[in-house]
């Protein structure tokens, strides 16, 4: 709580009152303090402290009453300040693939790929209360699941209807990119965030997926990309370099997903487990944490009949002074 003036330009008459002491002030001799009735007796011939202060109070009460008078004239106002806390969400769109290598039970306890996906996007989804969330599933091609809704509940119900090769085989990642893009746009929620997942290399035959990471970014929107892959066995690994030649699948998808979210401003984890996928996603909901914002509003309450009040009081004050058996005569 402050105290604040409206008008501080009014205190500029507070000069007028040096003027004004120096007029009216009583100087030796220049004025007469007396007392009715036979108190006059006792106090005849004799000049003490209390009369000095019956001489100067009735000044000293008028002088209050015009600084109070010109205290009003400023408009002195009770200022409270209200601070409100808010929180506002972001445009964020899951892009869950859905090719049938996701089928593969190798996460722990005989669960699935996109079990495990299913369950991970679904936990990140219903904490999500300030998002406007869409949701896009990608194989051969990609499918808007979910349009962009504030609605969790749906989100949370579109992911958990998902299912392998609902949109043909493959893994069409650009198209899964831009498809998720797309529907961001339509949100008004800045910052625009993509999360993909997946668990192979893209095999689209249309647009690469960086040239399609180059247009999100050009669009506003990052993306955190997600590789979902149990680690492999090292004599599977030595074998396949034996009998295969050609570069790693496993390398060229963490190529170019890492290249993907480098060139939107976002990141690049890999998931081996489900509880790294868990883990994955706490950490891209600490990244993209709801917005806090901080709304100042200010109430006034004027004072001025308060500065009035005690200019009537230091006035009352004075006359009552004048009226008892102690007067001063100017």
């Amino acid at each position: 709580m402050e105290i604040e003036f409206a008008r501080p330009e009014a205190f500029r008459l507070l000069l007028v009152l040096p003027v004004w002491a120096l007029l009216v002030w009583p100087w030796p001799g220049g004025g007469l303090a007396f007392v009715r009735g036979d108190t006059a007796r006792s106090v005849v011939g004799r000049w003490s402290v209390s009369a000095a202060l019956i001489l100067t109070l009735p000044r000293l009460l008028r002088a209050a009453t015009l600084v109070c008078l010109v205290v009003a004239l400023a408009r002195p106002e009770r200022v409270e300040v209200v601070e409100t806390r808010s929180f506002r969400g972001k445009g964020i769109g899951l892009a869950v693939d859905l090719s049938s290598s996701m089928l593969a039970t190798d996460m722990g306890d005989g669960r699935s790929r996109i079990d495990v996906a299913r369950e991970a996007a679904t936990r990140f989804a219903a904490t999500r209360e300030f998002d406007e969330l869409s949701l896009v599933g990608f194989a051969r091609g990609a499918l808007t699941r979910v349009p962009p809704t504030e609605d969790r509940n749906i989100v949370v119900a579109g992911v958990q209807s998902l299912e392998v090769q609902l949109v043909g085989d493959g893994t069409d990642i650009a198209g899964a990119v831009l498809t998720a893009a797309n529907r961001l746009i339509q949100s008004e929620r800045e910052p625009r965030v993509v999360i993909l997942l997946t668990d192979g290399a893209h095999n689209g035959t249309n647009v690469q997926p960086l040239v399609a990471a180059r247009a999100a970014a050009a669009m506003g929107v990052r993306v955190h990309a997600i590789s979902i892959l149990p680690p492999e066995d090292p004599d599977n690994a030595a074998m396949r370099r034996v009998l295969f030649s050609g570069d790693d699948p496993r390398e060229e998808m963490r190529t170019v997903l890492g290249g993907i979210a480098e060139i939107t401003g976002g990141r690049y984890f890999h998931a081996s487990s489900a509880a790294t996928l868990d883990s994955i996603y706490q950490e891209i909901n600490r990244i993209e944490a709801p917005i806090e914002l901080v709304e100042t509003a200010r109430t006034t309450h004027p004072l001025r009949v308060w500065a009035i009040l005690a200019s009537l009081v230091f006035l009352t004050a004075d006359l009552v002074l004048r009226g008892t058996r102690w007067a001063v005569i100017p």
